[in-house]
C-alpha cells in the first residue's frame, strides 16, 4: 500500500516537474524567437535605408525611389501574411492607417499599376503584383 501511494506521489510531481520545464521552455523559445524576428527587422529596415541612401549620394535618384518602393511593397505584404486578429483597436486603427497611407501615395503615383509577368496556357501575361491587389481590395472597402 505504501508503495503504491509512494508511485502516485513520484508520479504526480515527475508529471508537474515535466509540466513546469515545458511551460518555461515554450515561454522562453517564444522570447527569444520574438525578439530575434524584433531585431531582424530593424537590421532589414537599416539596411533597406542605407542602400537608398547610398544610391542618392551617388546621385542615382530612380534607384533609390525603386528600392523604397520595393520595401513598402515588401511591408504591405509581410502586414497581410502575418496579420493576425487584432489584439486591440489601436493596432487594427495602426494597420488600416498604414494602407491608407500606402494607397494614397500609389494613387499618387499614377494608381495600383505594379505588374507581374505571369505563364497562362504557355503565354505570359500581365498580372498585379500581390501588393497592389491586397490595395485595391482595402480601398474598395
Amino acid at each position: 500500500m505504501k508503495s503504491k501511494v509512494l508511485i502516485g506521489i513520484v508520479g504526480g510531481l515527475f508529471t508537474m516537474v515535466v509540466f513546469s520545464l515545458g511551460f518555461f521552455s515554450s515561454f522562453y523559445l517564444n522570447t527569444s524567437l520574438d525578439s530575434a524576428s524584433y531585431t531582424k527587422e530593424h537590421v532589414d529596415n537599416g539596411r533597406f535605408m542605407l542602400y537608398a541612401l547610398r544610391h542618392i549620394e551617388s546621385g542615382e535618384i530612380e534607384k533609390a525611389r525603386l528600392a523604397l518602393r520595393g520595401h513598402v511593397s515588401n511591408k504591405v505584404l509581410i502586414t497581410d501574411a502575418f496579420r493576425l486578429p487584432p489584439k486591440s483597436e489601436r493596432e487594427d486603427q495602426v494597420i488600416q492607417d498604414f494602407y491608407a497611407e500606402v494607397a494614397d501615395y500609389f494613387n499618387s503615383q499614377g494608381g495600383f499599376n505594379e505588374t507581374m509577368q505571369v505563364m497562362e496556357n504557355g503565354e505570359w501575361v500581365s498580372k498585379p503584383t500581390p501588393t497592389m491587389q491586397i490595395l485595391e481590395e482595402f480601398s474598395a472597402k
